[in-house]
């Protein structure tokens, strides 16, 4: 393999940054858009099965749940619990606008306050479950294989 295709297969499968992906999690409204994207051909299971945290795409929502077992999930998972490190917090550190950074942590501490006393919410919102896609497009449940609400402790 020459250089340059080394190089095109780290870029294929780049994922969103933590940072990015925080901010979507951050706002309840937000999770909900991405969990109810409308049918979109060119993504796996036509843009229905989506993880939140990873920023990936599923062909159904078994192999959704399987993903949300793994361990690079539940790695992501854990990295996000964090807020990211950004540039003002660098800045913040060798003395420059620390005003600017008291009110981005006065704003994660109101963002972290919202989430806690909405945790119910937003554990549905991510934990959404969907029926297959047959039925999605349809618009008719299936019987047999009805959307249920799994419990994501561990």
């Amino acid at each position: 393999m020459g250089r340059y295709s080394v190089k095109r297969y780290k870029t294929k499968r780049r994922t969103r940054d933590l940072d990015l992906i925080y901010n979507d999690i951050s706002d309840i409204n937000t999770i909900r858009k991405l969990k109810n994207q409308p049918l979109d051909e060119n993504k796996p299971g036509l843009g229905q099965y989506y993880c939140v945290e990873c920023a990936k795409y599923y062909e159904n929502q078994h192999a959704l749940d399987c993903h949300l077992k793994t361990k690079v999930h539940k790695r992501r998972v854990k990295e996000l619990k964090q807020r990211p490190y950004t540039n003002l917090e660098s800045e913040a550190a060798s003395g420059t606008n620390m005003v600017k950074f008291m009110e981005s942590v006065e704003k994660y501490k109101q963002m972290e306050q919202i989430k806690s006393e909405n945790k119910k919410e937003y554990d549905e919102a991510i934990n959404q479950r969907k029926d297959n896609l047959d039925a999605i497009i349809t618009g008719i449940p299936s019987e047999n294989n009805e959307a249920k609400e799994i419990d994501m402790t561990d």
